[in-house]
Order: C-alpha cells, then sequence, then structure tokens
C-alpha cells in the first residue's frame, strides 16, 4: 500500500504534461498580441517603401532651351526672325541704358529708360528699380539665360511708353528684344527700336534670310 506521504510521480507527471501545453499557448498569445502594433507599422512601412522607394521622382519634361522664355521667343518669331544668345550685357548706369554683346557680336547700346515720379523720391525709387533689373539681366547673360531677338517690325510695336530710341531709327523692317529668365521668369530688358542689317554679321544675316 502506497504511504500517503509518498508523491504519485506517475499522476503529477500527467497534470504537468496537461497543463504545459496551455501555459505554452498562452505565453505565444501573449507575445502575438504584444507584438501586434509593432508588426503592423513594419507591414505599412514596407507597403509604403514599395510603393514609393526611397530616390523614386516622377518623370520630368526636359528643360526648354529658352527656359523660361520659352513661349514668349516662339511667339516674337511667329513672323519670322532670329533668336540668338546674348552672351554678356553691360550697364551704363550713367544712361540707363544696356550694350548688348552676342554670338555674333555686339548689338551696340539699347533704348534708354525713363524715369518716372512726379517727385525725386518717386524718380529715385523709379531709378533703383531700373538697376535691379539691369543687374539681373547682366547676370542673367553671364549664366546664359538671356537672348537676342530679332523680329519684323510688325510684330513688336515701334515705341515704348518706358524707352528711349538713342538712334533716332524708327522705320526700318526689323527691330530686336531682348529676353532673359530672371529666377524662372522671362523679362523684357531692352529693346531696339531698329535693326540695320547691313551691320550684322554675315551668319546673322543668313539666319533673318532663312526664316523669311
Amino acid at each position: 500500500m502506497p504511504s500517503a506521504f509518498m508523491p504519485n510521480t506517475g499522476m503529477g507527471s500527467t497534470i504537468m504534461k496537461a497543463v504545459l501545453p496551455v501555459v505554452l499557448i498562452g505565453a505565444v498569445l501573449s507575445v502575438a498580441v504584444a507584438a501586434t502594433p509593432a508588426d503592423a507599422a513594419r507591414r505599412k512601412k514596407t507597403r509604403t517603401l514599395t510603393a514609393a522607394p526611397p530616390g523614386a521622382t516622377a518623370a520630368q519634361p526636359p528643360a526648354d532651351r529658352f527656359l523660361a522664355c520659352d513661349v514668349r521667343v516662339r511667339d516674337y518669331l511667329r513672323e519670322g526672325g532670329a533668336v540668338i544668345l546674348a552672351t554678356k550685357i553691360e550697364v551704363d548706369d550713367a544712361r540707363l541704358q544696356l550694350n548688348i554683346h552676342h554670338e555674333y557680336g555686339e548689338a551696340g547700346k539699347s533704348a534708354r529708360k525713363y524715369l518716372r515720379g512726379e517727385t525725386e523720391e518717386e524718380m529715385r525709387k523709379s531709378l533703383r528699380a531700373i538697376l535691379d533689373e539691369y543687374a539681373a539681366a547682366a547676370k542673367a547673360a553671364a549664366d546664359n539665360r538671356a537672348w537676342y531677338v530679332i523680329v519684323p517690325r510688325k510684330v513688336m510695336p515701334d515705341a515704348r511708353p518706358d524707352s528711349r530710341d538713342s538712334s533716332g531709327e524708327t522705320t526700318g523692317p526689323w527691330t530686336a528684344i531682348v529676353l532673359a529668365d530672371v529666377e524662372g521668369r522671362c523679362r523684357p530688358v531692352a529693346f531696339y527700336q531698329s535693326v540695320d542689317r547691313n551691320k550684322l554679321d554675315p551668319e546673322l544675316n543668313k539666319k533673318l534670310d532663312e526664316d523669311q
């Protein structure tokens, strides 16, 4: 007869075998519950990375060679003419005019600007605006972001209210404008009321003949 104080190892082993799976299942469930938020976050991050991998960007159209002046250059050339790169712009801050250099030589001095205003302070404000515009134009030319555009007179008005023609010639069939990309905006920075084709480089004259 087994003693009352002697443990029944068979029964204890059976109980332990029954309890152990329950304990293990509870532990696994606890870990699963605890890990669920982290796993969800990782899965969300993984889906995001898969949808938009690092460094991926939307395809951009190629930059136009006339940059911000893409539309205006072509609009001026609708009736013929020629466009060439303005390579250098010199500022005459006393006479308020520019001297434009381009791929085929020198365009000469542009029409002068008028100072606007009824008082000295108003005119001084106008002066600062013009000089700032000229400085921006000179920088644009240095960065290859300015263009000298020769167009038929019918495309562009003969007179500009804010400029003075330095040559006095306004009857020729050709006129010119200098456009510059200044901080992503196309700016007209100089006007030539008349272009004398006899003074143009032969290659530039050829360009004008090709577009007629």
